[in-house]
C-alpha cells in the first residue's frame, strides 16, 4: 500500500516531482565532477608542477646558493661533498637525488680550427638521472652523453657531433668529449657543458667529489622531514627552492578550498530549489493529506509517506547526478590534464548519501505544512 500510495503520489505531480528530482540531480552532479577529480587532480597536478624542475638542493653545510647560477651553483663556498658519504646519507633517508659537479676548463674544438676557446662552465651529473628530474629539457637530438647548452654552443660555435678537448684550470686531468646533443632549458643552464660525473671529476681532479645535490619533494613539509632526518652531524644543509615549493602548496590548498566552496554552493542552491518543488508539491496535495488524516492517518504515517518521496527523490536525483558528473569529470581530465579520470568507487555512495541529506532537509519544511493541515478545513476549502 505505502508503494502505491508513494508511486501514485510521484506520478500524479511528476511535473513538480520531476523538478525536485533535476534540483537535486544538478547538485549530485557538481559534486560527482569535482569528487572525481579531485581525487586524480593532486596526483595529476604534481605531474603537470614536475617539469618545473627539482625544488631541493643538498649542499654542504654553510655553503650558499646564488639563485642566478646554473642550477642553484655554490657561489661563496668552494667545499665540496664526497659523492659516496653524501649519497650513503641521502639513500638512508629515503630520497633519490642526482649529484651534480661544477669545473671550469678551457676548450678546443676543431670547428674554430684548433682555437683555444676561453673558459667555460662544464657541469658533472649523471645525465640519465639529471634529464629525468627535468622532463622539461629539451635534447636536440635526444641522445645520452655530452650535453651543450645552446647558448653555449652558439657562443662557441660546437653542436651535435663536434669533438672538445678539455683542458683544466687547475689540477687535473686532460679530457676529449664529443658532443652528443644541444641542452636548451630556458634558463642559466644553457649557458654550460654537462658531461658525466666521472669525467668532470677527473677533468677538475677532485675525484669523488660533488658540489650539491638536486632532488624534489612532494611539498616543503617533506622538505623539513628530509633536513631532520640528515641532522646536523652530516655536514648536509637541506635548501628549499622557495618559490617552487610555496607555489605548488599554495596551489594545491586553493584548489581544495575551490573545490570545496563550488560543491557547497551547488549543494545549497540544490536544497534551495528542492525545497520550493517539495513545499508546491505539498500545496498541491493538501486534499489528499486532508483525506488521509480523515480516514484515521496518523502523524507518523504522513511524516513515513512524505520522508518516502524525499527518499525517491534523492536517490533518483543522486543517481542521475552522479552518471551525468561522471562524464563531466572525464569531459575536465581531457580539457585541463590531457588524460581520462579514474573511477573512484566511493563517489556514488557519497553522492547519494549527499543527495538523500538535501532532499531530507528540503522536505522539513514540506513535511510541517503537511503536518498543520486541518482535515475539515482543508476539504471545506476544497
Amino acid at each position: 500500500m505505502d508503494w502505491r500510495l508513494l508511486r501514485g503520489s510521484l506520478w500524479e505531480q511528476r511535473g513538480i516531482a520531476g523538478l525536485a528530482i533535476l534540483a537535486v540531480a544538478i547538485g549530485a552532479s557538481v559534486a560527482s565532477a569535482l569528487l572525481h577529480v579531485s581525487g586524480d587532480v593532486e596526483r595529476k597536478l604534481r605531474r603537470e608542477l614536475k617539469a618545473l624542475g627539482p625544488n631541493v638542493l643538498v649542499i654542504p653545510a654553510a655553503a650558499r646558493v646564488d639563485p642566478n647560477a646554473p642550477s642553484g651553483v655554490p657561489a661563496v663556498s668552494h667545499r665540496f661533498l664526497m659523492e659516496d658519504r653524501a649519497g650513503a646519507s641521502l639513500a638512508a633517508a629515503g630520497v633519490r637525488a642526482v649529484p651534480l659537479l661544477y669545473v671550469s676548463a678551457r676548450a678546443i674544438t676543431a670547428g674554430v680550427h684548433g682555437a683555444l676557446v676561453p673558459t667555460i662552465p662544464i657541469v658533472g651529473t649523471r645525465l640519465d638521472e639529471a634529464r629525468a628530474l627535468h622532463p622539461s629539457w629539451r635534447l636536440d637530438p635526444a641522445r645520452t652523453g655530452a650535453w651543450v647548452g645552446v647558448r653555449l654552443a652558439r657562443r662557441i660555435g660546437a653542436g651535435a657531433g663536434s669533438r672538445l678537448q678539455l683542458m683544466p684550470v687547475g689540477p687535473g686531468a686532460a679530457r676529449e668529449m664529443e658532443i652528443a646533443a644541444t641542452l636548451e632549458t630556458g634558463g642559466p643552464d644553457d649557458e654550460a657543458l654537462w658531461i658525466p660525473l666521472a669525467d668532470a671529476q677527473a677533468l677538475g681532479g677532485i675525484p669523488g667529489a660533488v658540489s650539491l645535490y638536486q632532488l624534489r619533494v612532494r611539498d616543503a613539509d617533506h622538505a623539513r622531514d628530509l633536513a631532520r632526518s640528515l641532522g646536523r652531524g652530516s655536514g648536509l644543509e637541506v635548501v628549499p627552492l622557495g618559490a617552487l615549493t610555496a607555489t605548488e602548496a599554495r596551489l594545491l590548498e586553493r584548489l581544495r578550498r575551490l573545490m570545496a566552496l563550488v560543491t557547497a554552493v551547488a549543494l545549497v542552491a540544490a536544497g534551495f530549489c528542492a525545497f520550493g518543488t517539495l513545499t508546491d508539491l505539498a500545496l498541491e496535495r493538501r486534499r489528499d493529506i486532508a483525506l488521509m488524516k480523515a480516514l484515521g492517518a496518523t502523524r507518523r504515517d504522513v511524516l513515513r509517506q512524505l520522508a518516502a518521496e524525499a527518499v525517491a527523490i534523492g536517490l533518483i536525483g543522486g543517481g542521475l547526478g552522479w552518471l551525468f558528473g561522471l562524464g563531466m569529470a572525464q569531459v575536465i581530465g581531457r580539457e585541463v590534464f590531457h588524460s581520462a579520470i579514474a573511477l573512484r568507487p566511493d563517489v556514488p555512495v557519497f553522492v547519494l548519501l549527499m543527495s538523500l541529506g538535501v532532499a531530507a532537509l528540503a522536505s522539513l519544511g514540506p513535511a510541517r505544512l503537511a503536518l498543520g493541515v486541518e482535515p475539515a478545513i482543508a476539504l471545506k476549502e476544497d
